[in-house]
């Protein structure tokens, strides 16, 4: 029953300081004991910048317990630092402001818990009574110079490189938005020229289809030209030798009210014979019947035939009738002067 109960005593101290570990580094390489002094035996040793969960330590914050790797031990505060608002900082120069939990170290259930397999396991009365002599100087921080140098430094050098990650986080972040931006102008620009490349492929297409439209309609009308100018040359190859034909035929009478008629053949009046004047009558004067010896006018129609008279002689009506000559004859006045 009392071993019971030690066992849930180890249980109900370590369940805090497990559910409180914080990050923590190791500033240089380091042993890790099975105490809280430089006396217990080394559990294992920890190479300097390595990371460790530190679950808490002892009052007076001179030793921590850690757990590196599958190892459980404790650790000087002086060789660790301790994540503090987001950095890590030299854990004996934040003593007073860091909020690490204060723990016990019982040596019974601690090794009970960690160590029963190891060769000083079988010990525990001998190092319980070890603990008991040097207790008061495991509470009492002490720290080395050369220690505190190392420790400074590596954590100087942790919280340069944890602003230089944080820098590179906002540059990463930056440059990622950045990116994104400009992977998203690209899509954006993509987009519209291959927008612009389809509707200009659209117009070229529209514009060729109405081309070869145009083309086609000036195609067809060329060929209808062509065929109008073949028809009409054929049709001109036909009638050139009716054309010709006609040339070469001889001219048809014409009708009435195109051509003049033909012109009948003269006929030349009878003339019947005059007397002479007598210059005894009248002294020189003018003949009596001076139309007598004046040429006849061209009858426009062929003269009808002399009927013949009671002489023998055809009478020729030598003036027509109701004129007068110079004379002033009748119609009849040269018959009268035979």
């Amino acid at each position: 029953m009392k071993l019971r109960g030690l066992f849930i005593a180890a249980a109900v101290l370590l369940m805090p300081t497990a559910a409180l570990a914080a990050p923590g580094i190791v500033t240089t390489t380091v042993s890790l004991r099975a105490g809280p002094g430089e006396g217990f035996p080394t559990v294992d040793r920890i190479p300097g910048g390595a990371r460790v969960n530190i679950h808490g330590c002892l009052r007076g914050t001179a030793w921590c317990d850690v757990s590196w790797s599958d190892d459980r031990g404790w650790v000087s505060s002086q060789y660790l630092e301790y994540l503090y608002r987001n950095r890590y900082v030299y854990l004996p120069d934040y003593v007073d402001e860091i909020d690490a939990p204060v723990v016990p170290f019982v040596l019974t259930s601690y090794w009970s818990s960690y160590y029963a397999g190891r060769p000083w396991y079988h010990r525990r009365a001998y190092w319980s009574g070890y603990w008991q002599s040097h207790e008061r100087f495991a509470t009492r921080l002490t720290i080395d110079r050369s220690a505190a140098r190392i420790g400074r430094a590596a954590a100087a050098r942790d919280a340069a490189l944890s602003e230089a990650k944080a820098r590179v986080g906002v540059e990463e972040r930056s440059r990622a938005r950045v990116e994104e931006r400009t992977r998203v102008g690209v899509k954006e620009r993509t987009r519209a020229g291959v927008t612009e490349r389809v509707t200009r492929e659209k117009d070229i297409a529209t514009r060729s289809t109405r081309e070869g439209q145009e083309r086609a309609v000036q195609a067809r009308m060329t060929r209808e030209n062509a065929r109008m100018t073949r028809e009409n040359a054929r049709v001109a190859v036909r009638e050139q030798p009716m054309a010709r034909a006609r040339t070469q035929m001889p001219p048809i009478m014409a009708r009435g009210h195109d051509e003049p008629r033909a012109v009948a053949p003269r006929i030349e009046r009878a003339t019947p014979h005059m007397a002479q004047p007598n210059a005894a009558r009248g002294g020189g004067g003018p003949p009596m019947n001076a139309r007598a010896q004046m040429p006849a006018p061209a009858a426009p129609r062929a003269a009808a035939p002399a009927m013949p008279q009671a002489g023998g002689a055809p009478h020729i009506n030598a003036a027509p009738r109701g004129g007068g000559g110079p004379g002033g004859g009748g119609g009849h006045g040269q018959d009268k002067r035979q």
